[in-house]
């Protein structure tokens, strides 16, 4: 084995130049795989900011919105009735209604985001400050995307309705369809929902969803179905605080009762988005391997009086293997390294309306990728070593 590194780390050293213009090729290919998984990574986390900042294993929607945040209404008292169901541990209710705000001159498109404090429905990644309580007038938390905009804590802003709030916080990675979230007390958020939509009524009893948090070990799927049971069975004075097409509900609240994640991938665009650059990064992957296994098929031809040379005064097949492996994975550190330079410099100049960000899990994904393809890209290099006859090799190279 260590013969095998020796020989593999003097081969690097015979070839530098080469090797160098090599991995200069292999790192503008990682970057652009970088760029991909980064900017995928940054839009579905765009997406589904607001969903995952919240502590919750559980999420129910009204049967007809189909999964759709801003498009469910469900009755606030749930979130009380549903805390006596077995397994669960806590519920809380939020809604989401797209607005704007103002500050000074200045106005963002926003979706506002109402919850009940001190439930699953409170955001968790608070960074400054702190987030409104139930019943506080005229406050407001707001993602961290609006600070990097020129708001402060203490900045009072203006909601398209015309109600002005102080921002008392920031929160980070709540971002919902790409746009800042701005967080407030569940009362104020059904008034500006009921501004924004007056054809709707006004309905202070209604909000977006219900997120339930499980007791350890609870079972998720014996706890919606039971969830689901419980609400078929609600007494009609509950029922009628929905809409009017109440009516048409024979009994009981038919909701959908799914777990966070399958949330998540109801969002609109998540899925499609994610499968769409899914096979876009393992394309740019792909072409690594293939280029490294090119790169390395290449070498070997090139190299194949040496090799046979080594074989025949008493190298063995796993030396040479080593030795390849090794060069394979020195191109791998460097184009890696390289590559995750280069994409966080290029981070630091796109402009703020290209979503790009590059987490270290993202890195670890695709450093991992980039090192099975590249070892598959070299294995038919690997397999001409390994079978390599030293004394026909020798006897073609002297014909």
């Amino acid at each position: 084995m260590r013969a095998g590194f020796d020989l593999g780390l003097a081969e690097l050293r015979r070839t530098l130049g080469r090797m160098w213009s090599s991995a200069a090729a292999l790192v503008v290919l990682v970057t652009l795989t970088l760029m991909l998984a980064g900017l995928a990574d940054a839009l579905e986390r765009d997406s589904t900011g607001v969903l995952r900042s919240l502590d919750a294993d559980l999420v129910v929607f009204n049967e007809e919105a189909r999964l759709q945040l801003l498009r469910s209404r469900v009755p606030a008292p749930l979130g009380g009735s549903l805390a006596f169901v077995d397994g669960v541990r806590q519920a809380g209710t939020v809604g989401l209604v797209p607005t704007s705000i103002s500050s000074g001159d200045e106005r963002f498109r926003v979706t506002l985001v109402g919850y009940t404090s001190r439930t699953p429905a409170e955001p968790t990644n608070l960074v400054e400050g702190r987030v409104p309580l139930d019943g506080e007038p005229g406050i407001a938390a707001a993602d961290v995307r609006l600070r990097d905009r020129g708001i402060a804590v203490g900045d009072t802003v203006r909601l398209a309705s015309d109600r002005e709030v102080q921002i008392v916080g920031f929160v980070e990675d709540t971002m919902f369809l790409q746009q800042p979230t701005v967080w407030v007390p569940q009362d104020l958020w059904s008034r500006v929902r009921a501004d924004a939509f007056p054809e709707a009524g006004w309905a202070e009893a209604l909000v977006g969803a219900t997120l339930v948090r499980l007791d350890p070990g609870a079972d998720g799927g014996e706890v919606m179905a039971q969830i689901e049971a419980e609400l078929a069975d609600l007494d009609q004075d509950i029922i009628d605080l929905m809409d009017d097409e109440s009516d048409d509900v024979a009994d009981g609240i038919a909701v959908d009762v799914v777990s966070m994640g399958t949330a998540l991938d109801a969002i609109p665009g998540v899925d499609v988005q994610r499968s769409t650059f899914s096979v876009i990064v393992a394309l740019a992957v792909a072409v690594v391997g293939a280029v490294m296994g090119l790169l390395f098929a290449l070498l070997v031809v090139e190299r194949q009086p040496v090799l046979s040379t080594l074989r025949a005064i008493g190298a063995t097949p796993t030396t040479l293997v080593v030795a390849l492996l090794f060069q394979v994975g020195v191109l791998w550190v460097v184009a890696t390294t390289g590559g995750t330079l280069a994409t966080l410099a290029l981070s630091q100049l796109v402009p703020d309306a290209m979503p790009l960000a590059l987490r270290p899990s993202v890195v670890a994904t695709i450093a991992a990728a980039l090192l099975l393809a590249s070892a598959v890209g070299a294995s038919a290099a690997l397999r001409r070593v390994i079978r390599l006859d030293p004394s026909t090799a020798m006897q073609e190279d002297a014909e």
